[in-house]
């Protein structure tokens, strides 16, 4: 005969666990894409390689203690790219933070609305200006758009930054332009 103490920890036991059914859930509800899913699943294992079984038994505790975790995940996989890693941390993050919001009660999962999320078209959008020949802009706007042209030697730079960019970084990007518009002159 089990206790209740046996019954419950069963159930606890499958704390961690539940975040893999979370991530179907979401899936199956088209909360979350399939490649989402699959990349949180592999974050989620990522981590899980790490976790004792208190951290098992409650996604709370994994949650709470997520930097120690992560400085494990870090040194047993020195394989990974520091922004590999960073990227699973955040993955794991989501997937938890979700859980909390939505995983707990069917009723909120289905008034989970997903984002909206715009794409831009990859490749350079040339402004009509490019075209002049030796044109240099160096405009600070939203998006910050630095373009060195030559048209005269067939080559350009440009430069997308979301951060300002100091005049010291300005300074340095006219002289690599200038540096480029030479070596191309010098090889004519």
């Amino acid at each position: 005969m089990c206790s209740l103490l046996d019954l419950t920890s069963k159930n606890i036991m499958k704390k961690f666990e539940e975040l893999y059914d979370f991530i179907n859930r979401a899936i199956n509800n088209r909360n979350y894409a399939g490649n989402t899913g699959i990349s949180l699943k592999t974050a989620l294992r990522l981590f899980e390689k790490e976790i004792n079984d208190e951290e098992k038994n409650s996604i709370d505790k994994f949650h709470k203690n997520i930097e120690q975790i992560y400085h494990s995940v870090c040194s047993k996989n020195k394989n990974f790219s520091a922004g590999s890693l960073a990227t699973y941390k955040s993955r794991v993050i989501k997937v938890v933070t979700d859980y909390e919001k939505y995983g707990a009660d069917p009723t909120k999962m289905s008034s989970w609305t997903k984002k909206a999320v715009s794409h831009s078209k990859r490749g350079i959008n040339k402004p009509n200006d490019l075209r002049e020949k030796n044109h240099i802009s160096l405009e600070n706007n939203v998006g910050q758009s630095f373009i060195f042209n030559d048209s005269g030697t067939g080559w350009n730079l440009i430069i997308k930054s979301v951060k300002p960019i100091s005049s010291e970084i300005k300074k340095i990007l006219v002289d690599v332009s200038d540096s480029l518009k030479n070596i191309n002159e010098n090889k004519e």
